[in-house]
């Protein structure tokens, strides 16, 4: 599985390559460079008949920035090269390239360079038209807004017909939570050195990033390995090798019993979407426990998902009578999903308190089973049992306490910090899912696409993960699985039915083809 690093666990990497192995930070920044000008022709057709435009800051970043402006003349680019700060401003490895730079556009007879010092917008207006813009200004030490000068030559840049590539990460967004303050450089390639960094996968900065392309700057593999580096990005062959394998000889009590507690009236399409994403996702067995009064339409409605007729109060929703019925078939099951359209009216709070402290079998929560617990999330602390939590941002500020502003601000830091420190695996929803477990590992799912955002494909998602739960696969695992086969599931119903026409059900039916492409 491919670690994503923050800024300070990446400079943590270098430092340890430089120190530990010997490997002078000079050298580094020239296998960026190289690594650069290489896929810069690789994904740029016609390079060396391109005007480039190269723009440095004083730092590190734009120490690269100089370093590939070298490479790119080598291969007969015509490059300028436009530094924000005069070259005595300029100190350690930066300046080394710089200096060589300023000494190259002294003797270049070829016009194939020249060297703007200390530029301006107005500056910039009075170069030739570029056809490439690399954006060497910031790198991934910045935090903040932008200052009106670096703003305004940003917002320059963001105007011109050009290709633009970043260098490391778009100057103007945050590194590690990937958001912005103000203008950002708009790239059409990021060139991100060593490990990609949070902040290019979370918007603002996966937008304003365009196609990431990872640059090995050759740092020995055992630094990553020993970097205790705990977030990481899920891709198919992570999923491929953990999923469960059947046996010849095997029934369907031995492949996984879930027993879903959903649906009141109106919401009983939560219930089928989540029993019937369970048994696609590979659970031998499923039972539904449904208020009684809607019990019939539900075993007209579903075909191989058994239905328990649970006492109700006459209108659709559970009455806290029905706790003997739920307990006896939690005792049966080998994972328990609760809330998907439960309503958060009567009983239901009782319920889902009861099943926390009673029940000592693995539980996936959702929707109304976690937005009746505000207030109550110690329970998760006083099992011995794991649970599953699967809340969007809004459910998840109910339960935390926390803003959904703060939240949206770090997503990776609120939800490793809620997991941790309540011994719980928490799957927040959004673009993009990512999952914490209580051991502080974090994953960042690579799949799924904005028309997810339908009601019911939460549903669907209790249902797959609740299934590869019940199979044998951890907490951990069965939830980042979970996420990565829902989102495949998504983007192959958008490739049918396009982001604003599918549906819940659309992502469902395409689990099949998901599944049959990773277990064969």
């Amino acid at each position: 599985m491919l670690q994503i690093a923050s800024a300070q666990e990446m400079r943590g990497c270098d430092d340890q390559a430089i120190t530990g192995y010997g490997i002078p930070g000079i050298v580094l920044m020239e296998n960026a460079a190289r690594g650069t000008a290489d896929a810069m022709a690789e994904y740029i057709p016609g390079l060396t008949s391109k005007h480039i435009l190269i723009v440095c800051g004083k730092g590190n970043n734009g120490g690269d920035g100089f370093a590939i402006a070298r490479h790119l003349i080598e291969r007969g680019a015509a490059v300028t090269v436009a530094s924000l700060s005069p070259v005595s401003q300029i100190k350690g490895d930066a300046r080394v390239n710089a200096d060589i730079i300023q000494k190259m556009s002294r003797t270049e007879s070829s016009g194939a360079l020249s060297f703007v010092k200390s530029i301006t917008r107005q500056k910039l207006k009075q170069i030739s038209k570029p056809d490439i813009i690399v954006d060497a200004l910031l790198g991934t030490g910045f935090k903040g807004k932008l200052k009106p000068k670096v703003a305004s030559i940003v917002e320059w840049m963001n105007k011109q017909s050009a290709i633009r590539v970043a260098v490391d990460i778009p100057s103007g967004i945050d590194a590690d939570t990937g958001r912005s303050e103000g203008v950002t450089v708009q790239a059409d390639y990021t060139c991100t050195m060593g490990l990609i960094k949070t902040g290019l996968l979370f918007s603002p900065g996966c937008d304003a990033a365009g196609k990431i392309v990872r640059i090995d700057i050759q740092i020995p593999p055992e630094v990553f390995r020993r970097s205790g580096i705990k977030t990481f990005l899920v891709q198919e062959p992570a999923i491929r090798s953990v999923m469960p394998k059947r046996m010849l000889d095997v029934h369907k009590y031995r492949v996984g019993k879930v027993f879903v507690l959903a649906g009141s009236t109106g919401l009983t399409g939560a219930a089928a979407l989540t029993s019937m994403s369970a048994l696609r996702s590979g659970a031998g067995a499923v039972v539904l426990g449904i208020p009684a009064g809607l019990n019939l339409m539900m075993e007209k409605k579903l075909t191989e998902v058994m239905t328990l007729p649970l006492t109700d109060n006459g209108s659709g929703v559970l009455l806290a009578h029905a706790w003997e019925q739920i307990k006896q078939q939690c005792e049966w099951a080998d994972v328990i999903a609760a809330g998907p359209g439960l309503s958060r009216s009567g009983d239901i709070k009782e319920i889902i308190i009861r099943l926390l402290e009673e029940i000592q079998k693995p539980i996936v929560l959702d929707a109304d089973g976690i937005n009746v617990l505000a207030g109550n999330v110690m329970l998760f602390n006083k099992r011995n049992a794991p649970v599953i939590v699967t809340p969007h941002t809004g459910e998840f500020s109910r339960l935390s306490g926390i803003d959904p502003s703060d939240i949206n601000k770090d997503r990776i830091s609120h939800a490793r910090e809620f997991a941790k420190k309540h011994r719980i695996t928490l799957l927040l929803k959004g673009g993009p899912t990512i999952v914490a477990s209580k051991h502080g590992n974090l994953y960042i799912n690579e799949t799924g696409n904005p028309g997810m955002a339908t009601a019911g494909a939460g549903d669907v998602l209790t249902g797959v993960i609740a299934g590869l739960w019940a199979q044998g696969l951890t907490d951990e695992i069965a939830a980042y699985c979970g996420a990565y086969i829902h989102g495949a599931a998504g983007d192959k119903a958008k490739e049918r039915y396009g982001e604003f026409a599918m549906t819940a059900g659309d992502i469902q039916e395409e689990l099949l083809k998901v599944l049959r492409g990773i277990t064969g």
